[in-house]
């Protein structure tokens, strides 16, 4: 009986000196109580387009679950229908974009600068939409597309975030077609 105590107590000591080589990992975690930036450079190729405006909707906000981050929508879109699984969906953009108009929801809009630069200076973190309400002259507006504040960055967060969007040239209007006239026509032979 004392060996069987004195093998058991030894497994158990093996047991403990293995796990305690064990390493434990840890994952950075947002800083909540933080606000955020969203800096936004207009520029096609190395071009910089100014004008126009951009209108910012906050969509989101962080939620927490066992350690795991995402979104839930906030008040204003809570019944657009829709699910935040995929926020790289660029349909989901679209989508929001559409039901901002419909439910005339409120935003933040700004114009876009001569240098093509806007900032959206001390929001609350979470995910963010931004519509081009007014394309710079000669220019398409932007698809909607999706931000989230902070972005995690090689193992960080970062809560200054910087975006360049795709900024189409617009196209030429299409000239008139002309209806061709027979010769003659409207006049008496």
């Amino acid at each position: 009986m004392k060996i069987q105590k004195q093998l058991s107590a030894l497994i158990l000591t093996v047991v403990l000196m293995c796990a305690m080589g064990v390493n434990a990992y840890a994952h950075d975690v947002p800083d909540l109580n933080r606000r955020g930036t969203i800096n936004i450079t207009m520029q096609q190729g190395d071009i910089v387009v100014g004008g126009g405006t951009l209108t910012l909707y906050h969509v989101g906000t962080v939620k927490e679950d066992n350690g795991n981050y995402g979104f839930a929508f906030t008040g204003d879109f809570a019944d657009c229908g829709k699910s935040l699984e995929d926020i790289s969906s660029p349909e989901l953009a679209s989508d929001l974009a559409d039901y901002a108009k419909q439910h005339n929801v409120l935003g933040n809009t700004q114009n876009i600068g001569e240098d093509g630069k806007i900032s959206f200076a001390d929001q609350e973190l979470g995910l963010f939409l931004l519509v081009q309400n007014k394309a710079a002259d000669g220019y398409m507006p932007m698809k909607p597309f999706l931000v989230s504040v902070p972005i995690s960055e090689k193992d960080a967060y970062v809560y200054t975030v910087e975006v360049s969007p795709k900024v189409e040239l617009e196209k030429a209007s299409e000239p008139e077609p002309v209806t061709p006239t027979k010769p003659g026509a409207g006049t008496l032979p």
